[in-house]
């Protein structure tokens, strides 16, 4: 892969690898990177079904093949079918307790899969953080369906032979094609973990009710979660297959408009913190996915880098000011967002790039950014609006 001087004048373009590694520790490269969160509309374009996606890695990596006019510098390598928001999950409870379904079509004959969450799994805090997610496993109100229904040997397969053969296809594709992985590990910020567990209403009233307890599960559970994160992108390459050393710290409903800045910043930060600061301190990096509009606790994100060495971060936002966030954050953090998914799937390609050029004009100077999307491309985006995201970055984000 090789690093250059990137103090140095330099005419010849670089790699994807050699623009992401400049992004990250904000310097400018040759141009601004293209990153667009691409995972179900690689499938949806290559006629796979959903299930064929999840569970045939090697089909799925000769269609992102057959997508390179709209990869771009990095591919999420659809990271969803190793954890546990998806086809097995990082420990027998985590795919028990969620009822995660995988369905075969898009629609309108089918659906993207989704977790159903509108029951009270986790009853007792005491008893999670004295005996562990054992007593989510085991709670007798969900349905055992991994272990009465489906047959052992299957489980134990998904669960410790898959993540090789699905590492093996990545691997292959980023010698074949030498675009980077966007990650190779996934795990979920706390907060939003325990709205899974808990539901959203009765979540918020813990928040009054029992906050001492709240802080104390989310520093259980991000534990757990980069734990796992790292053990999961070791077996993708990490050191070995670029991008595979980065950790997607990933959450939805974490900030604002969804939660308060006070409630950001009591009970959403520390543990997010915590995550990052454990990861990188290993050796690895982060990149942490938020939606919403965070514009509001942008100063708060400003710590996110204390105490970690440079070019290990990359903050992703949805909906937030991303000129406030360069002001913000330009000189702590790579950022990276955020073209509208609305306007991928219903905008027109002229749409698609007047609204990159005024990213990169906002963004850009000084490095630092990578452009991408809002969350991730739609499934029904159009491709060719997905094409002129990447080739702005090429036309108008040259340094």
């Amino acid at each position: 892969m090789g690093f250059i001087d990137l103090t140095m004048p330099h005419k010849e373009p670089l790699t994807s690898y050699q623009r992401l590694h400049a992004a990250w520790n904000l310097q400018e490269a040759d141009r601004v990177p293209a990153t667009p969160v691409n995972c179900y509309i690689v499938a949806y374009q290559a006629g796979l079904s959903i299930r064929q996606m999840f569970t045939e890695p090697e089909r799925f990596v000769q269609a992102a093949i057959g997508c390179m006019d709209f990869l771009g510098d990095a591919i999420d390598p659809n990271i969803t079918t190793l954890d546990h928001l998806s086809l097995r999950p990082k420990s027998g409870w985590d795919q028990v307790s969620l009822d995660w379904r995988i369905v075969d079509h898009f629609p309108p004959d089918g659906n993207i899969p989704s977790s159903y969450f509108d029951k009270v799994i986790l009853e007792d805090y005491d008893e999670v953080l004295k005996h562990g997610f054992a007593s989510l496993l085991f709670n007798r109100k969900i349905p055992h369906k991994v272990f009465s229904r489906e047959n052992l040997d299957d489980y134990l397969f998904y669960e410790f032979e898959y993540p090789k053969l699905f590492a093996a296809a990545w691997k292959r594709f980023v010698e074949e094609t030498g675009v980077n992985l966007l990650m190779g590990g996934r795990a979920t910020i706390p907060f939003e973990y325990l709205l899974y567990y808990r539901t959203f209403p009765r979540f918020i009233e813990d928040l009054v009710e029992c906050p001492e307890k709240v802080l104390a599960l989310c520093d259980r559970v991000v534990e757990y979660e980069m734990t796992r994160a790292m053990e999961q992108a070791i077996v993708m390459g990490a050191g070995e297959v670029p991008g595979a050393e980065i950790i997607f710290f990933q959450a939805g409903i974490v900030g604002p408009p969804y939660v308060s800045p006070t409630v950001f910043n009591e009970f959403v930060y520390p543990a997010l913190k915590k995550g990052v600061d454990l990861v990188v301190r290993r050796g690895f990096k982060v990149h942490v996915h938020m939606d919403g509009d965070l514009t509001a606790v942008l100063p708060t994100l400003r710590g996110i880098a204390d105490g970690l060495p440079r070019g290990r971060i990359v903050l992703d936002f949805e909906k937030t000011d991303m000129r406030k966030a360069k002001e913000i954050l330009g000189e702590r953090v790579c950022i990276h967002g955020n073209v509208p998914s609305a306007l991928l799937v219903y905008g027109s390609v002229d749409e698609v790039e007047t609204y990159c050029k005024r990213l990169i004009q906002d963004c850009a100077r000084g490095g630092g950014f990578l452009l991408s999307t809002e969350c991730e491309v739609p499934w029904d985006a159009r491709r060719e609006n997905v094409r002129a995201l990447v080739e702005s970055a090429r036309k108008y984000g040259q340094y």
